[in-house]
């Protein structure tokens, strides 16, 4: 009886540490984005136009957090390198461990911004959003084959510095916009675009900013996310934890371009020399790999607005082939479809 009298005597704060370290403290870990769907619904992300090929379907954690991103993240420095509060981010996770509960994925579809009942600042959402990533299996881009499309572009156009250098990007940007095309999940290109969409929102903001102020003082520069902060933040995300498989299958890799290759060919030779001792080149490997992933980033977010316009290009003619062959499959003759099978 008096233990029953205890719990009921129990305070807020009591049962909100209970919760927040209770058994829903990692559930979304290790969840798939349809996963994520049923346990906290999905939403739909707007981006501003030069960002984003159009509305993005996301799970509603991710959407929500990435809204409000869009909206203070720019503004705020250091907003991804700066630790938010781990009891507040912790709250903003638990939220949205609806563990199946009907009413609770309903309340998190309905609203799809973040719950007002938690206090929130940029770096506690931006922590969270980190957070929310680093536990999707095999990351934000989800493929190795995707990955491995992204490292033969990033080593294959490097020089961007000379007169065809504007030419070069383009052409860049383009083979990016198709192979991320090539995603056949629309929840995971989706999720593609929000995260190097929000990135590139961010670092543009950062590169722009100023480095002096009006006497032509220095400004403080080390909180700047920029786009090389941002690779090195959101690489080891990329595929996350795929990137030990990547290593291991960049050693054999047999297309004859060698995937974790982003240094000159003199490098490449050093690598080739035996070690001196047993078992050396593999944290070698490893760190390889580590810088692959932040320069495969870099790239994305750096070209990101390029690889908007190529997107929003190819679901325009995507459209525009659909309607016109819907148009000759409703004014087709038996006999003029004999005729175009035949020729």
């Amino acid at each position: 009886m008096s233990e029953k009298k205890t719990k009921h005597r129990r305070s807020v704060s009591d049962l909100a540490l209970q919760f927040v370290s209770g058994g829903k403290r990692n559930s979304l870990k290790d969840e798939d984005l349809q996963s994520l769907v049923r346990l906290c619904g999905r939403s739909k992300l707007y981006l501003p136009v030069e960002y984003s090929p159009g509305p993005l379907v996301l799970p509603t954690c991710f959407r929500a957090t990435a809204q409000y991103l869009v909206v203070h993240g720019a503004e705020t420095r250091g907003v991804f390198r700066v630790p938010g509060s781990t009891r507040i981010v912790n709250a903003l996770y638990t939220y949205y461990c609806a563990d199946g509960d009907a009413d609770e994925i309903s309340n998190t579809t309905c609203c799809p911004n973040l719950p007002p009942h938690i206090k929130a600042g940029t770096h506690d959402v931006a922590s969270t959003f980190k957070r929310l990533l680093s536990g999707l299996p095999g990351g934000i881009l989800g493929s190795l084959s995707l990955l491995d499309a992204l490292v033969a572009i990033h080593g294959q156009h490097k020089d961007e510095s000379d007169i065809l250098g504007s030419r070069q990007m383009r052409l860049k940007a383009k083979l990016i916009a198709l192979a991320i095309e090539t995603v056949e999940s629309q929840l995971r290109r989706d999720l593609i675009c929000a995260v190097f969409g929000l990135l590139c929102l961010i670092g543009c903001a950062a590169e722009k900013s100023p480095r002096e102020d009006e006497n032509g003082i220095p400004l403080p520069a080390s909180d700047l996310m920029g786009y090389n902060a941002l690779g090195i933040v959101f690489g080891p995300l990329l595929i996350g934890n795929l990137l030990n498989s990547y290593t291991k299958h960049a050693t054999t890799h047999t297309s004859g371009f060698n995937p974790l290759s982003s240094t000159s060919r003199e490098a490449n030779k050093e690598r080739r020399k035996p070690k001196v001792f047993e078992g050396a080149g593999q944290p070698s490997l490893a760190v390889d790999s580590i810088h692959m992933a932040n320069s495969i980033t870099e790239m994305l977010i750096r070209h990101w607005q390029e690889v908007v316009k190529y997107m929003k290009g190819l679901k325009a003619f995507s459209q525009k082939r659909t309607k016109e062959l819907t148009a000759t499959t409703r004014t087709s003759t038996p006999a003029t479809e004999r005729h175009r099978i035949i020729t």
